[in-house]
């Protein structure tokens, strides 16, 4: 693997603040990102901070957009051989942002382009968390899931018990610029993925919480609040300042259902702002259809179609006793044994929240 360190090739504006909120995509996914900024721009009107999108072409922003978003290219084209999957080589960008502005933003706050900004919370997430570590990540589903006794049997997660390090998303990253380029993080990042390619099995995820798992601070999960089955019910009990759509369902793609009501919201943002970029939307139950077939488990046609049949059973069987569903809600809520790990979910989401909040009051 060769890489080289990126550089701003052009940019739409200077830096105006010290402190920032950053995504980074490709061309695909600039409408997302855009949107994302819109939202901010709304929702904060009194900022301190500048708002930048990190994307390979400039070119493809439209004249109408938002004029207080600052666009930057920046040229990775140099960086090969990270393993990326299904998924764009833009997911380990994000690594990188800490470097590019070292002469232009003291805080960076990253944010994936499939996050959802319910309410104003930027400003309140870079003044509450000025502590010297690298990194501010909340904790990830999956860790949430392990602790709840969702998911015991984890290998994936096993190697991160023995570094004692609660395993974190990627997807909303509070960067401390100073700490991190103090520490050459840079260098340790890049030489680990050189010798460990193939470790890296959730990409940039995967990378950060390894070589940098010392240096990552608790963000609230308040502020990267994962949906999936288990936490949508509770959304009006936490009642989080940022949604995180992570796995196959996205507010554009997705009929029906609390992440399609976010649909309309999208397709008429990109309308407006990018009336050539198409997006088209499908059951549920359709995506993660898609999404299993494209990841296939075993070589062995006959056993990997088993296994998409059995994928099959268990969607149907779920959405029978969905926890979603009306006429079933009833019947499972009043389940002991569901009763008991939903309370072990909520409890494990609660404790991470308040472990934060005591965190942050002691800066």
């Amino acid at each position: 693997m060769t890489y080289s360190l990126p550089t701003i090739k052009q940019s739409t504006k200077p830096a105006k603040n010290k402190r920032a909120v950053a995504l980074c995509v490709d061309n695909a996914y600039l409408p997302y990102a855009s949107f994302v900024a819109g939202q901010i721009l709304k929702k904060e009107q009194e900022r301190d901070f500048d708002i930048v999108i990190c994307l390979p072409d400039t070119e493809k922003i439209p004249v109408s957009a938002h004029e207080d978003i600052r666009y930057c290219t920046v040229d990775f084209s140099a960086i090969q051989g990270l393993p990326v999957g299904r998924l764009s080589s833009a997911t380990y960008h994000k690594i990188f942002l800490p470097h590019i502005f070292r002469d232009e933003y003291e805080q960076i706050l990253y944010l994936d382009a499939d996050v959802y900004v319910s309410g104003q919370c930027v400003s309140q997430i870079l003044n509450n968390h000025q502590e010297e570590k690298g990194l501010m990540m909340a904790i990830d589903i999956s860790e949430i899931e392990r602790k709840s006794g969702f998911n015991f049997h984890n290998a994936y997660l096993n190697r991160y018990i023995a570094l004692k390090h609660q395993y974190r998303n990627a997807g909303v990253i509070l960067f401390n610029t100073r700490r991190l380029l103090e520490i050459d993080y840079l260098t340790q990042m890049m030489d680990y993925a050189k010798k460990n390619r193939h470790k890296l099995l959730r990409h940039d995820q995967t990378l950060i919480n390894t070589v940098l798992h010392d240096e990552i601070g608790s963000l609230s999960f308040l502020y990267n609040y994962q949906l999936i089955d288990t936490t949508i019910p509770l959304l009006e009990e936490f009642q989080p300042k940022i949604f995180h759509f992570v796995g196959e369902l996205k507010p554009w793609n997705t009929e029906h259902g609390f992440i399609g009501s976010f649909y309309a919201e999208y397709e008429h943002y990109i309308a407006q702002y990018f009336p050539t970029h198409h997006i088209d939307s499908k059951t549920e139950f359709e995506l993660k259809f898609e999404s299993r077939k494209k990841k296939r488990k075993y070589k062995n046609p006959i056993r990997e179609q088993l296994s998409i049949g059995v994928f099959v059973g268990k969607e149907k069987l779920k959405h029978v006793l969905s926890f979603f569903d009306e006429e079933s809600r009833e019947n499972v809520i009043n389940n002991p044994k569901i009763r008991r790990i939903l309370s072990r979910f909520r409890n494990t989401i609660d404790t991470s929240i308040y472990e934060c909040e005591i965190g942050a009051s002691r800066v």
